[in-house]
């Protein structure tokens, strides 16, 4: 098999058309090469996309005006965290009614009565507060919390939408699929988790008639010389939920850290309730039966309910 000739400098490393390759000299027989990648139609790749960001980079040169990356594409670049969903590997994008929906290999189209967008490192994207709306749609109501907590913000990640905006695409919306999730998530949106358990974790409580929930609230210990903030906490009562991720049994650094944090809380009095993946996405009546022995009956004083909601949490 004949090696293909190189291509030119200009058409290495980006997306390009027929056209392009016509202009900077190739042959149209050299597009049909194997070393080259075609994720769009009339699109060609010398490299496979890495990302969500090179693959929607990759889309532009097709993209029509006023078109949006909007749904599991928007909320993919926006970074926000989502559990695994049908066609996530093809990117969505919208345009506004009547228009027709964008078509073509590898591309989800909508054509949505309300879009607003704007640019997130150079590529054009919903707005956050109607990506969330669009979501709605999609994602479980408590994955839908998630998202929501993730674009509200945390102590080292400021918001992309705060929560008046949220309520206000929701109204704008409300005639649109997923308006009954949007009701319910609203409510128990909360700013603070740094990640999908975090919050998933929060509404398995709040469920289970644990309230009071801080999330990632200061905790002074050695004397008020140093400030920790637990995943989630009950300070009244001094209880702590940490949530470990397998990155925190196969980094030794974080492993010796999470070993020492427990301890500087205990030694302040504190009791801290470890909780993994198989307790959140598995093992759930277990997790729960522990969680009776361990903070018994709740943090208002009344029986734990019954064990609701087993699909509330999708697996990461």
């Amino acid at each position: 098999m004949r090696t293909p000739q190189p291509l030119p400098d200009s058409l290495r490393g980006v997306s390009f058309t027929p056209a392009d390759a016509r202009r900077s000299g190739v042959a149209r027989s050299r597009l049909r090469a194997r070393d080259l990648r075609h994720p769009f139609h009339a699109i060609h790749l010398s490299d496979e996309p890495a990302s969500i960001h090179e693959l929607c980079a990759a889309y532009l040169p097709r993209m029509v005006e006023g078109a949006w990356f909007s749904h599991q594409t928007a909320a993919a670049l926006l970074g926000a965290p989502l559990p695994a969903l049908p066609e996530s590997e093809l990117l969505h994008v919208s345009v506004a009614f009547p228009r027709s929906a964008p078509r073509g290999r590898g591309v989800v189209g909508h054509s949505l009565g309300m879009l607003r967008g704007t640019l997130v490192d150079g590529l054009p994207i919903s707005v956050p507060a109607h990506v969330w709306c669009q979501l709605s749609g999609v994602l479980a109501r408590e994955d839908l919390v998630a998202v929501g907590d993730y674009l509200v913000g945390a102590r080292g990640r400021p918001p992309l939408a705060d929560l008046v905006e949220l309520v206000a695409a929701a109204a704008d919306l409300h005639r649109t699929k997923g308006g009954r999730a949007r009701m319910w998530a609203l409510p128990r949106i909360r700013a603070g988790a740094d990640s999908r358990p975090e919050s998933l974790l929060r509404l398995f409580l709040e469920d289970r008639g644990y309230g009071a929930l801080e999330v990632n609230a200061p905790v002074h210990v050695r004397s008020g010389r140093l400030v920790l903030h637990p995943d989630l906490s009950i300070p009244n009562r001094r209880v702590a939920f940490e949530y470990e991720g397998d990155g925190h049994r196969v980094d030794r650094r974080q492993w010796h850290a999470d070993i020492e944090r427990r301890d500087l809380l205990e030694t302040e009095g504190w009791r801290v309730v470890r909780v993994t993946a198989k307790d959140l996405f598995e093992g759930r009546e277990a997790f729960a039966r522990r969680l009776a022995e361990f903070v018994p009956n709740g943090a208002n004083g009344g029986a734990i309910r019954a064990i609701r909601h087993e699909s509330g949490g999708r697996e990461p």
